[in-house]
Order: C-alpha cells, then structure tokens, then sequence
C-alpha cells in the first residue's frame, strides 16, 4: 500500500484530501507544520508521495520540498497552492516539485495528480534497480554461458569471442548503445538451450542422426523459452530464438527471412559462424582466413544478411578491436591480420 504524507496547517482542506486518498486505497500520513512533515520522513515511514500547501507556519513548501528530495532523490512531491500566479508554480518546480494543484481543487484532480506522482516514483525505482541489476545480469549470464560451453571442450570460450566479435560488429553498424547490450546478452546466452541436449549428442563424434539433429534444431526454442518472464531479456530472447534463422528464409525454427529476421540474430549469426570456422569443431576442422572469407561472400544475402558481412569484411585484418575480439583468451591468434579480399 503506497503511503502519501499530506502537509497542510487548514485542518479542513488536509481532512479533504485525506478521504479523497483514503478512498483511493492510499495511507495517509499528516502533518500541519514543515517541522511534522521533515520528522515523518526521517522517521523512515515509508512515504511514496509528499503533497504539500505552499504557505506553512514557519517555512514554505518549497523549504520542504528541497529537504525532501535531498533526504530521497526519487520522492515526488506536489505543491498546493492558493496562487494562480506562474512564479509560484515556476519555483515550485525548480524546487523538485513535479506537479502542482491550485486552490480550490476537485478530489479528481487530487488523484490524478498523485496517480502520476505514482508513476514517476514508479519509473525512478525501475530505473535504479535496472542500473544496479543489468551489470549482475551480464556477469551472471556469462557464468551461465560458461557453464553450458564447459560440457563440450571445443566451444571453450566460444561465448566469449562471440559477445566481443557481436558487439564490435553491432557498433560498426552504427547500432545505439541500449540495443548493443542486447546483442552483447543475446550473444551470451544463444546457445543456452544446449543444456536440455544430452551430452552423447552434444559430443557425438560423426555426424548426427536424423533424430540427433532434431534434438539439436529445437535448442533456440528451448533456450527462448527459459528466458520467458523476463521483460528486461525481451530483445536478448528474440536473438536467442532466431540465431539459426537464414537471411533467405529456409531457417530455423520460425523460417523468418531478410529483415524479418531480428537485426540482432542477423549479427549474431555471422559473428557464430565466423568464430565456428575460424576454430572448427569436432564435426568440421578449422579454415583458413581465405575460406572464411570465400564461405561469407558464397552465402551473402542467403545465409547471411549481406550489410552484417560487408561490416565484418570491412573490419577484419584492419581493425584492432575486431583482431582482439578474434583472439583466444589464452592470447593465441585465431584469426590472422591477413583475413581480407
């Protein structure tokens, strides 16, 4: 139950807005002195939204309303006043006030105005807690990537060169910073649904069966599906769920084509190939520079989206950023500066 601290000295006029919130479903805290209303916030009770008179015994609510926002930085505080002149209203909001109600007033406008109160404190919170649980997000789902790519030796480390080489081409391509974490989360994590594959496919040695590669072909999903509930990993679960989708169309699992395919999942996808070729697995030994670039131009606008390839070839073996991201952790080169034309 979100709490309102009403500070109004006219008895009348605080009763008022007392069972209009009341009504609402708020608790109501009042005070009729600046000195009540800076006591019930120091005593830690919890107050969401500060809804002050502007003319208080001894202080104004603009005195209140600087002491408020510097004791919580997120409060929204609504300033009430008997005043229709602008100044008024100009102060209240250089104050910290972001709303005003003039006297007299409706109880509707009482609730519209603390409703949006409401929200804004609503905002400010999500957007601290974001700011303190993205970085643990990015660090935990590294650790987790780390994990799945412990049970098969060859993709060691495959993570992270994918996360670098994504992101690098992701900025290249000119995309903004918020969507660049995206990339860097959906890199991170697009081989999650690999931990419902059973180890004895996921090591086979030859080629899969036709059951095997089934298997394998819903790892998208799966791992789509483990990151549902999440709204923050929204844009990372559609990088997830598409990586393996082909720029023509005939990929897998929802057979998107061209830009109906995340422009995420069309970067990823070239980055995975890329650092697949350039390490091989146990299924395809590693290729050379030369082949890597062949194998990108033959499936340019087919496979690949062709602007992420042009971005790749036009960085590599030039660029210092993309080379280290195409190196091993242990410093050995996996791609060399002669990966050109």
């Amino acid at each position: 139950m979100a709490t309102i601290l009403v500070v109004e000295d006219d008895v009348v006029t605080c009763r008022f807005m007392r069972l209009c919130l009341e009504r609402d479903g708020f608790d109501v805290v009042e005070a009729h002195t600046g000195g009540e209303a800076v006591s019930a916030l120091a005593q830690g009770s919890g107050v969401d939204v500060v809804v002050t008179d502007y003319r208080l015994p001894g202080v104004t609510g603009l005195d209140l309303v600087s002491v408020a926002t510097r004791m919580d930085p997120n409060i929204p505080c609504i300033m009430v006043t008997g005043s229709t002149e602008l100044d008024v209203a100009v102060r209240a909001m250089a104050s910290g006030a972001i709303g005003y109600l003039v006297k007299p007033f409706t109880g509707e406008a009482l609730r519209v105005v603390v409703a949006r109160a409401m929200e804004r404190r609503r905002l400010a919170e999500e957007a601290m807690r974001l700011r303190l649980v993205v970085p643990l997000l990015e660090r935990f789902t590294m650790l987790l990537a780390d994990v799945v790519e412990a049970r098969d030796v060859e993709t060691h480390a495959h993570c992270r060169r994918l996360v670098a080489i994504s992101d690098r081409l992701a900025e290249t391509l000119g995309v903004s910073a918020e969507d660049r974490k995206n990339i860097r989360l959906g890199a991170c994590l697009h081989d999650i649904g690999k931990i419902a594959v059973p180890d004895a496919v996921l090591r086979k040695p030859e080629a899969l069966a036709a059951d095997e590669w089934e298997v394998v072909r819903r790892h998208p999903e799966l791992g789509a599906s483990l990151m549902d509930g999440i709204e923050q990993w929204r844009e990372a679960r559609a990088i997830v769920r598409h990586h393996h989708e082909r720029f023509d169309g005939t990929g897998y699992p929802s057979r998107l084509a061209g830009r109906m395919i995340p422009h995420g999942a069309r970067i990823v996808a070239v980055a995975d190939a890329v650092d697949v070729m350039t390490t091989g697995r146990r299924y395809a030994p590693a290729r050379s520079p030369e082949e890597v670039v062949e194998e990108l131009r033959i499936h340019r606008t087919t496979q690949f989206d062709p602007e992420v390839v042009d971005a790749f070839l036009s960085l590599v073996g030039c660029d210092p950023a993309m080379d280290s991201a195409m190196r091993s952790l242990d410093g050995a080169a996996v791609v060399s500066g002669s990966l050109v034309g």
